[in-house]
């Protein structure tokens, strides 16, 4: 397979870096390249599948793609939850609500100008829908995805990356800061940034508010506007945190805070070697992590990941991850086959020839 970019240009477009590294020595031999999955019935659901669940904190998968087209694809924080309801946001047909008793998605007919804009973030917000895009903004919905409107006012920067509500406030990480919505003036506020400062997620912490950029992160006091530089080894993916600590993903390791980002720890051990980390959630008892090649968890305390693919694909990269209704819910980015590559291609990719075989837009947005 040809490389289509560098590595240098992957690091620029939000990829992380390649290696031919493997990470075999902590996956069971059930599950290394070339081995079947335990519990799958063919070879089209190992290849097709896109979004799963877990009822047992991330030990064993099912496959809950019915409903999605064979070419559906995901965007970062393309997935939301509100309360009994679960939604995503496809590039090419827009929203859908999963029916749990039907035990599929249906899809919202979803504004062709919305789509058209390579749609990306999604957040249920008080009544409203909102949905980021790459290029027109944020769009919002009064009536479960019906209709769309643009809410743009105020924006310097029309690539949305991901939403947060935070302290009853809505917030959009943009390619040119962190923005707060004033709702009593009806436009975005910069929180904290400028024309250069690319925001690519954020969490709440102990009161403060956490930002991962493309310079470092960096925290304020919510509502305070006080923002300090806490991370400097390099540019971050996302930011996470649980009840005690902080979990910062730069392109090539994963790092934690216990003191609020004053001193940070490598917790690399037992993830892939020079691939990054999309994800991290707590649930219950465990901690979980979404990577280039599934999912890893370890009990909380415990020193080292451990892998946790029973049930999900061959190397699916993990892009989106959330609890919902007492179960974890995990996604890829794209259901369908590259151009040109078989089912069995697909299994035996490594780490670094998906890195090389991906879609530029489908892991940036």
């Amino acid at each position: 397979m040809k490389a289509i970019v560098s590595v240098a240009t992957l690091l620029l477009m939000g990829l992380g870096s390649c290696s031919t590294q493997t990470n075999s020595e902590t996956r069971p031999a059930s599950v290394v390249a070339g081995a079947p999955l335990p519990g799958a019935d063919d070879s089209e659901e190992i290849v097709h599948g896109i979004v799963y669940f877990s009822t047992d904190n991330g030990l064993t998968w099912k496959n809950k793609s019915k409903g999605l087209p064979a070419e559906t694809s995901i965007g970062l924080g393309g997935i939301a939850v509100s309360g009994n309801r679960l939604a995503l946001l496809s590039k090419h047909n827009g929203l859908y609500f999963f029916d749990s008793r039907e035990d599929k998605w249906m899809n919202i007919p979803t504004d062709q100008q919305l789509i058209q804009n390579n749609p990306g973030a999604l957040l249920f917000y008080q009544d409203r829908i909102y949905a980021g895009t790459q290029s027109g903004g944020v769009f919002y919905s009064d009536n479960d995805g019906k209709s769309w409107s643009t809410l743009n006012t105020g924006l310097n920067s029309l690539t949305i990356r991901k939403f947060a509500e935070i302290d009853h406030t809505l917030y959009a990480a943009t390619n040119s800061g962190l923005y707060a919505y004033n709702n009593q003036r009806n436009e975005w506020e910069l929180e904290y940034g400028n024309n250069t400062l690319q925001v690519n997620g954020l969490t709440v912490f102990d009161g403060k508010i956490y930002i991962a950029t493309s310079q470092g992160a960096f925290s304020s006091p919510t509502g305070r506007r006080d923002w300090k530089k806490i991370f400097s080894n390099g540019a971050l993916h996302n930011i996470g945190s649980d009840d005690k600590a902080l979990y910062a993903m730069v392109y090539n390791e994963l790092f934690s805070s216990f003191d609020k980002g004053s001193s940070w720890q490598k917790i690399q051990t037992g993830l892939p070697a020079g691939l990054y980390t999309f994800n991290v959630i707590p649930f219950n008892n465990t901690i979980l992590a979404g990577q280039w090649d599934g999912v890893y968890r370890k009990d909380k305390g415990s020193g080292s990941w451990k892998f946790s693919g029973t049930g999900l694909p061959e190397r699916l990269a993990v892009t989106n991850m959330t609890g919902y209704a007492g179960t974890i819910v995990v996604s890829g980015s794209e259901r369908k086959l590259r151009t040109g590559m078989s089912a069995d291609q697909h299994r035996l990719l490594l780490p670094d020839q998906v890195c090389k075989a991906v879609i530029m837009k489908d892991f940036s947005f």
